[in-house]
C-alpha cells in the first residue's frame, strides 16, 4: 500500500491534526525536539517490518498522521488505526499499549508513536476527552466517552485473524486468594499444595488456578461450613475469565515545565491504554482498577495472544453500542486535515 502519496509536506517535531469542534482541542505543546522521535529508545530495535497485505488493506483508506506511518485516521469511517507490535505474553497487566520503551514488560502491545497524536486523532473523530480517575480527596472512577477496539493480526497459517482485545487480558489468576477463617483447618500441615492460614488476619489463602481435583482433595479434608465456601470460592475466583470492563477516552493532562516552558503529556510515560486506573492515562479501563504492586486486577492471557514482536493493528473508534443511555445530542462532525510543516 502507498502511504506516501498522502502526504503533502515534511513534519518537523510530529503532526498536527486540525479539527473543527465546538469542543476544546487539546493543547498544543510548545515545540520540543525530543518530540521528533517516538517515547522511547529505538537504537536497539530493528525496524518494523512492513505489513502484510492481509493488514495493510485496513489503511487503504486512512490517513498517516505521524512520519512513521504507526497512527492512521480513517475520518470517514471514524475510526484511528495504530501499527502495533506484541511485548509482552505472560505478564502482570497495568497497560493494553504504552509508547514504546515504556514499561513494556506490564502491557501487551507496543506503538512506535506518541500518545498525543492519537488523542489528537480521537479529537478529530469528534470525541471530547473526559477526565482521569482521581484519588484524592476520595476516589472517583475515570470519564469519558466509551470506545471500541478490535485487534488484527495475521496467524501462522497467514489467515488474517480479529478479535476484541479484551479476549488477550482475563482476571488475574496467578495471585492469592482469601477469605475469613477463624481458625486453621484442623489435622492440615500448612502449607498444603497452595493452601495456607495466616493466623494475625485469620483468613485462608490459596495461591494460582484450582484445579477441579484439588477442589474435590480439598473439600474432603474438612466439612466446616466456613471452610467449605472458602474452597468453593477459591475455585471459582481462580478461574480464567476475560476482562469484561470497557474503556474510555479519558484525555490524560498535559504538564508545563515552569522553566523552560514546555509542555509534556503524561501519557507519554507509558499510561496511553491502561487496565489499571491511573491520572494520566490517555485510554482507561471504565472501572476501579489497582495499579498496587500485587494487587492488579488483570493479566496477560498468554495461549491467545500471538507471539512477540508480531505486527498487530489496533483499532480504536466511538462506541456503537452503550451498556448506559447516551446523553441527548451527538458530537459535533470534524473536519480534519493534516498540516505537516515544510
Amino acid at each position: 500500500m502507498d502511504v506516501h502519496r498522502r502526504l503533502r509536506r515534511i513534519p518537523v517535531c510530529g503532526v498536527l491534526v486540525v479539527c473543527t469542534v465546538t469542543s476544546a482541542a487539546p493543547p498544543e505543546p510548545m515545540p520540543d525536539p525530543e518530540l521528533s522521535r517516538p517515547a522511547g529508545s529505538q537504537t536497539q530495535r530493528p525496524p518494523l517490518a512492513p505489513l502484510p497485505d492481509a493488514l495493510s488493506g485496513l489503511l487503504d483508506k486512512a490517513i498517516p498522521l505521524n512520519p512513521q506511518q504507526t497512527v492512521f485516521l480513517n475520518p470517514d469511517e471514524k475510526r484511528i488505526y495504530l501499527h502495533t507490535e506484541v511485548s509482552c505474553r505472560n505478564c502482570v497487566l497495568e497497560m493494553l499499549c504504552v509508547p514504546v520503551g515504556q514499561r513494556e514488560h506490564e502491557t501487551i502491545l507496543n506503538v512506535r508513536a506518541r500518545a498525543f497524536v492519537i488523542h489528537a486523532g480521537l479529537v478529530a473523530l469528534g470525541l471530547k476527552p473526559g477526565k482521569p480517575a482521581t484519588f484524592y480527596p476520595e476516589y472517583r472512577p475515570p470519564e469519558g466517552p466509551a470506545l471500541d477496539m478490535r485487534v488484527y493480526w495475521v496467524d501462522k497459517a497467514g489467515k488474517r485473524q480479529s478479535k476484541d482485545p479484551r479476549s488477550w487480558i482475563r482476571h488475574s489468576i496467578h495471585r492469592y486468594f482469601s477469605r475469613p477463617l477463624a481458625a486453621a483447618p484442623p489435622g492440615i500441615e500448612l502449607p498444603h499444595e497452595e493452601l495456607r492460614y495466616d493466623p494475625f488476619n485469620k483468613e485462608i489463602l490459596w495461591y494460582g488456578p484450582m484445579t477441579k481435583k484439588q477442589r474435590q482433595h480439598l473439600l474432603m479434608l474438612w466439612d466446616d461450613k466456613k471452610y467449605q465456601e472458602a474452597i468453593r470460592t477459591f475455585y471459582q475466583e481462580s478461574q480464567s475469565r476475560p476482562m469484561e470492563a470497557g474503556f474510555v477516552f479519558t484525555g490524560s493532562r498535559w504538564y508545563t515545565n515552569k522553566e523552560t516552558g514546555r509542555q509534556r503529556y503524561t501519557a507519554e510515560d507509558g499510561h496511553f491504554i491502561t487496565v489499571a486506573n491511573f491520572p494520566s492515562s490517555t485510554i482507561d479501563v471504565a472501572e476501579a482498577s489497582s495499579s498496587s504492586d500485587g494487587g492488579q486486577l488483570y493479566e496477560a492471557w498468554e495461549q491467545r495472544i500471538p507471539a512477540e514482536g508480531t505486527s498487530v493493528i489496533l483499532e480504536i473508534s466511538p462506541k456503537t453500542s452503550r451498556t448506559k443511555p447516551e446523553t441527548s445530542g451527538s458530537p459535533p462532525k470534524p473536519s480534519v486535515s493534516v498540516k505537516l510543516n515544510e
